[in-house]
């Protein structure tokens, strides 16, 4: 029973998406979050340690910092894998509660259709009522992920921008005059910021894509439904087949001349 439960769980999740929402967003998802729990720890866990200023003025250093990056990197690409994931999982917890409602209800839909066979009439799909409303916490679901996607690449860009400098310029209280800050292996944080960027983009691309395939896919469904219902007279009608004539010319023989003739 559980397994039939997961099946159709999984089956009635992945009923309206595409190829692209199925296996693109949730491997890229996946590959965000292996690459920051790798590499992001490794390559920004040094930074506030490692940034280096050329004064001994108490608070100087925190000052400096923190006009520098408002917030860490590695916190700011934590709170948005979360935020992003956040949509997909609201839309699984109300795909489960379908399934849960429908497999609870199956019952009297299976006797309500047993009725109705038993009346003459046919029977009722219950999950297909159901499939408009997923459709629309599927489509819902994409247009949040999709404002959120870009909504942090905007904010990444705003806050790092696409180069990690090698010295910073501080001018703030308590530091005295301007104090020239450098910060270490600012080529590799370079690359990993630009690979960040460009997995974030692929999903906010991914996640249009997958909207406009869904929109296609509907309009294909639509033109569909009313070219067959039109019901357009198909050019074959009933031939009619000329019947053999058996009227051939009577040969009159020879004893019908005499015949005539007498």
């Amino acid at each position: 029973m559980c397994g039939r439960f997961l099946r159709r769980l999984v089956a009635e999740e992945s009923w309206h998406s595409t190829p692209v929402g199925r296996l693109l967003l949730p491997v890229l998802l996946g590959f965000r979050l292996v690459l920051l729990a790798a590499s992001g720890t490794g390559v920004y866990g040094d930074e506030q340690s490692e940034f280096v200023c050329h004064t001994q003025q108490p608070g100087c250093k925190a000052a400096c910092y923190d006009a520098f990056h408002p917030l860490s990197p590695l916190r700011f690409w934590a709170f948005q894998v979360i935020l992003v994931a956040v949509p997909s999982a609201l839309y699984m917890g109300f795909t489960m509660y379908h399934g849960i409602r429908h497999w609870e209800d199956s019952g009297e839909v299976k006797k309500e259709e047993e009725s109705l066979i038993q009346q003459g009439q046919g029977g009722t799909d219950a999950s297909g009522a159901e499939r408009p409303r997923l459709l629309w916490a599927y489509v819902a679901q994409l247009g949040v992920r999709l404002v959120l996607e870009g909504a942090a690449l905007g904010g990444q860009y705003h806050l790092y921008g696409f180069k990690m400098p090698s010295s910073f310029a501080c001018r703030r209280e308590p530091c005295l005059g301007s104090i020239t800050c450098n910060l270490s292996r600012p080529t590799e944080k370079t690359i990993f910021l630009k690979t960040m960027f460009g997995v974030s983009g692929l999903c906010l691309f991914f996640t249009l894509l997958e909207l406009v395939l869904l929109g296609l896919g509907r309009w294909w469904q639509i033109w569909k439904q009313k070219y067959s219902s039109s019901g357009f007279p198909t050019s074959e009608s009933p031939r009619k087949h000329k019947e053999p004539n058996d009227n051939f010319p009577v040969v009159e023989s020879k004893d019908q001349f005499r015949i005539a003739e007498l």
